[in-house]
């Protein structure tokens, strides 16, 4: 029988993919259906309240919690010397260990470090017991920041380490050695601020032990994850551990990561053998939440005479805060690296990383996860080098861009590019920019001072995590089950956070097997019942899941087909899929569909063919092609699955009175592959804009002398509705030749660009140079607007 590339049957069906479907899980959460972790109530449930240090860096003398066990409805209190459990296990065998306390009992190393957890009837008890907590820490002397921490005689945080260096990677390569020599050399400094990812939920966390299993609720984007780590650090069976979560207000790659309160409430409910919860507030969140970001690369490239680049070589230094974090916050750094060389041609790269320890909270994952960082230092860097040779910014990264013709194409990284319309949409997207620079000051009054910027960079998808977990590689899977009336239960090891995961696996499933969407039920975030997955993040949910709904799917219609034959009395080689079931291949009237195979597989079993076995469901296993999950011996690695690639453009307005900046247009013209639902891929695409809109312009988590300065939503300015202009998107379509479907990703692409695009358009409405740090604050600009009159 015909088959598609991939061996999938033909169907006589229109495609769903890439159709407007609107998204199934949306009318329940608008109507206020949803269930998310504060939600959760579970009869005779108690609360937590977590003691946190008010100092920076210190030693632990003593945590005296007698006061607070006498308070009214407590019903436990405990310090770091209390507890069986802990440390934490370091996984990761390339970095220095940090022997993660749940509860400090020794030092803590930044501003609200767990010391002690107070539980009682309500939350109000337990807080109002946390303060009788009699706390005792000796202050050590801070260190405040990177360039302090590696001082000779910084104090240190880690004294067993010597210094303070979570890791150091100092490669050499002598080809990036003899570009240096040979040609000319342009450099600069780039930094990106420390901010966080600020989801609507914050985090939270509900155990109740039943005396022989463990059920955890959790807003995590990893319930499997969470499962294994939880069991390993509590002594017990997986198979004891349930873990459910909810509905997700956000994740951002801010919840893949697990905290001491994660492990903390299981504990306490097993403990106190009845249920307990927690549920963070937002001043606990800005203090203890992993941070993001706060990243400097030094790069310099060697320069030939045409402008193109020859080679690169630099350093990338990011403050991990106290680096008690896992994964470890030192992911992002190696993904900087990785995404340095962007769409370009750029053969050789020797960048070094150093993973600083501080005190402040620890660094994490975030949307993104390094490559908005990267992005920034490569396209400023671009954009100087043109300056510096008086080439066009934009017909200099004509002149390195990939074309069709270069793929499939290996960067210096060792990314492998196999698709993509890196120069389309390159071009596209400088069409629109220079069109609404021109409309743009059409309306605007005389003297304004506009301005436009781009920024063009690769996205990898579906990412290995072993390198930063020791654990996580990169497969999911995915069980689909008929029911007698031919309607079909998925369940999937990915999780959904808003996202709109519910649709796109509906979607890839109605496409799979020939059936109205509306016939599929998704099942997901609970390990009881969904098989074994890695999570979402990374932009990897559509591919994994893809993956594996094509593999089991597959089963499914090899099945199918055999029944549907002896139904229909024809050879299996003559019928194809047709909408809901199987046909002869030119005679629609002599179709089966779908229900009564399903009632035949599963309830007339005396009608299947002489040796079917009865069933009509199949699970799969699925992990994309090709992927590294560590370095290759030349020090290279494909670390993802696959690459989107987009060129974002930015217009804004500045006034050099006040330093305000305004974005007043943005598009981004975008490369995921096949599109599974354009709806779903231009709602992430504006949302990442929106969040890089705010990294770029106002999002800052300052700190002094160790002391975090913005605690609340009074003093951490996150953008509002007002803020974030109308966003073009267009969707260009390269499918990725090795993935089921064609499909790539979405989930990071729109945070990538803003950083870079918005610095651009504000030196181009400016007439300055050298914007390259963000946030551009009005202070900041104002700064610049002074520096370039002096």
């Amino acid at each position: 029988m015909p088959r598609r590339p991939g061996g999938r049957m033909q169907s006589t069906r229109p495609t769903l993919i890439g159709a407007r479907v609107p998204r199934i899980e949306d009318d329940r959460l608008l109507t206020g259906r949803g269930r998310y972790i504060a939600d959760v109530v579970r009869p005779g449930m108690v609360e937590a309240a977590f003691v946190r240090s008010e100092l920076p860096h210190a030693e632990v003398r003593a945590v005296d919690t007698s006061a607070a066990l006498g308070s009214p409805g407590v019903h436990a209190a405990f310090s770091g010397a209390d507890l069986p459990i802990g440390p934490l296990p370091d996984l990761v065998e390339w970095v220095r260990p940090v022997r993660q306390s749940l509860l400090a009992h020794e030092r803590v190393r930044y501003v609200g470090c767990p010391l002690a957890v107070v539980v009682a009837d309500d939350r109000y008890l337990a807080e109002d017991a946390a303060e009788l907590v009699d706390v005792e820490l000796e202050p050590l002397p801070t260190v405040a920041t990177a360039d302090a921490a590696l001082a000779a005689d910084a104090p240190l945080l880690y004294p067993e380490w010597g210094d303070n260096l979570l890791l150091s990677m100092a490669p050499e390569n002598p080809a990036v050695d003899a570009a240096f020599e040979r040609f000319r050399t342009i450099s600069g400094t780039y930094t990106t601020q420390r901010h966080a990812a600020a989801p609507l939920e914050t985090r939270g966390v509900v155990a109740e032990h039943d005396g022989d299993r463990l059920t955890v609720w959790i807003s995590t984007q990893a319930a499997h994850l969470v499962r294994t780590m939880l069991a390993g650090v509590l002594g017990l069976a997986e198979r004891d551990v349930r873990v459910i979560t909810p509905d997700v207000g956000g994740g951002f790659g801010q919840k893949n990561q697990l905290y001491p309160e994660d492990y903390l409430v299981p504990w306490l409910a097993m403990r106190l053998r009845r249920p307990v919860r927690w549920i963070e507030d937002r001043h606990e969140h800005l203090l203890t939440s992993c941070h993001a970001r706060d990243t400097r690369i030094e790069l310099s490239a060697a320069v030939r005479e045409d402008g193109t680049i020859a080679a690169l070589r630099g350093r990338v230094r990011t403050d991990l805060g106290s680096g008690e974090a896992f994964p470890g916050g030192f992911g992002p750094s190696l993904v900087a690296v990785g995404s340095l060389c962007g769409p370009y041609r750029i053969p050789h790269q020797c960048v070094a990383v150093e993973g600083v320890v501080t005190n402040k909270t620890p660094l994490g994952g975030y949307r993104g996860y390094g490559m908005p960082e990267g992005t920034f230092a490569i396209e400023r860097l671009v954009d100087k080098i043109g300056r510096e040779l008086g080439i066009d910014p934009l017909d200099l990264r004509r002149r390195m861009i990939l074309d069709p013709d270069d793929l499939p194409y290996e960067t210096a990284a060792g990314a492998r590019l196999d698709s993509g319309s890196h120069r389309a949409a390159f071009e596209r997207a400088v069409e629109i920019g220079e069109r609404m620079l021109a409309e743009e000051r059409e309306r605007a009054e005389p003297g304004a001072h506009l301005g436009v910027g781009y920024a063009t960079y690769i996205e990898g998808v579906a990412a290995s995590a072993f390198s930063v977990t020791g654990i996580r590689s990169g497969q999911d899977s995915a069980d689909l089950r008929f029911d007698p009336d031919g309607g079909v239960t998925v369940a999937v090891g990915i999780s959904a956070m808003g996202q709109g995961a519910h649709t796109s696996v509906a979607t890839l499933v109605a496409e799979a097997l020939a059936l109205p969407i509306d016939q599929v039920r998704v099942v997901m975030g609970d390990t009881d019942t969904a098989p074994f997955g890695l999570g979402s993040y990374a932009s990897r949910s559509a591919v994994v899941a893809g993956g594996a709904i094509a593999q089991a799917a597959e089963v499914l219609r090899r099945k199918g087909t055999e029944i549907a034959a002896h139904l229909l009395e024809a050879a299996p080689e003559d019928l194809e899929l047709a909408d809901g079931g199987f046909q002869v291949r030119g005679s629609p009237g002599s179709a089966v569909p779908w229900a009564q195979i399903a009632r035949v597989a599963l309830t007339r079993t005396f009608e299947l063919p002489p040796g079917t076995a009865p069933g009509l469901d199949a699970r799969a296993s699925y992990e994309p092609p090709g992927i590294d999950h560590g370095p290759r011996p030349d020090g290279k690695m494909n670390a993802a699955a696959n690459y989107t690639n987009s060129t974002h453009a930015a217009v804004v307005e500045v006034d050099p009175g006040t330093g305000v900046v305004r974005v007043r247009r943005y598009a981004a013209v975008h490369d995921c592959g096949r599109v599974i639902n354009p709806l779903t891929v231009a709602g992430q695409i504006h949302g990442g804009v929106a969040q890089g809109i705010g990294g770029a312009l106002h999002e800052q988590l300052p700190y002094e002398d160790g002391q975090p300065l913005a605690t609340t939503f009074a003093d951490y300015a996150l953008p509002t509705a007002g803020e974030i202009p109308d966003i073009t998107t267009e969707e260009l379509c390269s499918p990725a030749p090795e993935i089921p479907f064609g499909i790539k990703g979405a989930g990071e692409a729109g945070i990538i660009g803003p950083p870079a695009a918005i610095a651009s358009a504000v030196e181009h409405a400016l007439g300055v140079t050298g914007v390259d740090t963000t946030p551009l604050t009005p202070s900041a600009v104002r700064r610049l607007i002074e520096e370039a009159r002096s």
